[in-house]
Formats: C-alpha cells, structure tokens, sequence
C-alpha cells in the first residue's frame, strides 16, 4: 500500500513538473503566423506574473491569463459599438515549444502563434526583425538593401529603398522602404517610411517558375508592391503580376 502511495505521489510530482515547465513556456511575447488580414502583426504578451496584453489589436484588451491542465485561460476586454464587455477566452493547447504554441477552440479552428525576443513595436522600423518567425534550422538573419530610381507621373522619378529582413532559410521575412519623390512639393523632394511584411511567391501571370517578392504594408493605407527576383536585382511588376512594357527602368538593384 505504501508503494502505491508513493507511486501516485510520484506521478503527482512529475505532473507537477510538466505543468510548470508548460506555464514557462508559455511566459513571452507571440505573434500570429498566419492571422487573417496579414496586413496586420497581431499576438499576444504573456508576463510571469499572470498579466498579459495584447499585440496589434485595438478592441480586444487581454488583462491576464492562466494556464490548466492543457488549457491556455485569457481574460480581457472587448471594445466596440459604444460598449466593453469582459470576457474569458479557454484554448486548448495543441502544441508548445520554445518557438510554436498552437492553440485550438472547440475543435473548430487553430491559431498557431511563433515567439519573438521582444514585444513588437511596428511604430519602430528598427525593431521590425524582432517581427520574423525564429524557428531550429532557420539560419541567419540576413539583411539586403535594394535601390533605384523609378518613374513617376508627374515629377522626376521617385528614389525606392527597400530593406529586406528575414533569416536564410526562410522565404519570408520583414521589409521597410523609404520613398523619396524628387522635386514634388515646389521643386523639394518628399520623403516617407512604412514598412510591411515580405512574402515569397511561385510563378508570375508570365512565367509559372519565376520568382515573386510581395510587399504587403502593414498600412492599409499603402499598396501591395511585387517586384519579379533576378539574383541581385528586383523588377516591378503591374497589378496583373506582369512587367511593365517600357522602355523605362522599372528596376532595383542590391547594395553591396
């Protein structure tokens, strides 16, 4: 009898244990792979001391959260139409590692989350590597600048800079441009920044084995840019995924 006790203590012990490590794993900062309007960077902060916040989302407030048994607890604040309501949102946690935590409702759909070193600010361009999906395996960070000047319809042409983040073995990544159009207000070139998402794209309306980078703002506000990939240099395509016919250049190129 007395080795049965013990055993269920032990069991006990080691339940104890994997909870624990569980509710570590779960502290840190987490950001949607693939959420629905991929314009947007939206998560979740998970502090050790049982608060929590959330990332990119204006009218879901989470306040706390709590970890049982295989289940993910937020508790928050739903904004909108006038109104704020307190809620509790349960999750099944499907998975859970160092880099993935993958949470499910009902068994009716999945939200798989990846961890970032730091709460993402995409106000900040310069902290928009923290935004990539660290994974094992994925190799550097790598950082390439593309520039050139390209046409415009009513002023000189406009100067594109784009950096592009992401680690070696991922085609995605991170990008921020500056666009800086010459001599548009009273002859004095206007500059502006944004940044966005970069996504790497099979096939063009042209050729199903080209390669396609797609800028995707986080701004609502700008376009979706996609530029043709040839080694070293980046080709603007038309809104019908085609290069544009002309004689202008329509074409930048890495800096060494």
């Amino acid at each position: 009898m007395k080795k049965f006790y013990s055993l269920l203590f032990l069991m006990f012990l080691l339940n104890a244990c994997d909870m624990n490590k569980q509710e570590n794993l779960l502290v840190g900062h987490w950001v949607e792979i693939m959420p629905v309007n991929k314009q947007i960077v939206q998560g979740i902060n998970l502090n050790a001391d049982g608060t929590a916040s959330s990332i990119g989302m204006e009218t879901l407030k989470y306040k706390s959260w709590e970890q049982k048994d295989k289940q993910l607890i937020l508790h928050g604040m739903s904004i909108g139409n006038g109104q704020t309501i307190d809620f509790t949102d349960t999750l099944d946690i499907i998975e859970l590692t160092p880099y993935v935590m993958k949470l499910e409702k009902f068994r009716k759909y999945q939200v798989d989350y990846y961890r970032v070193d730091k709460n993402p600010n995409i106000q900040d361009l310069n902290d928009l590597p923290n935004l990539l999906q660290k994974f094992e395996g994925c190799g550097e960070l790598q950082t390439r600048v593309f520039e050139g000047t390209l046409p415009a319809a009513s002023n000189p042409g406009i100067v594109y800079n784009i950096t592009l983040y992401s680690y070696k073995n991922s085609g995605d990544g991170i990008f921020k441009a500056k666009l800086t159009y010459l001599e548009a207000q009273q002859g004095k070139d206007v500059s502006f920044d944004f940044a966005g998402r970069q996504y790497t794209l099979k096939g063009s309306a042209e050729d199903k084995n080209a390669t396609i980078l797609q800028f995707v703002p986080f701004n609502n506000k700008e376009e979706t840019m996609n530029f043709l990939s040839q080694g070293n240099k980046l080709i603007m395509l038309d809104k019908d995924m085609k290069e544009i016919q002309s004689k202008l250049n329509y074409t930048l190129t890495e800096k060494e």
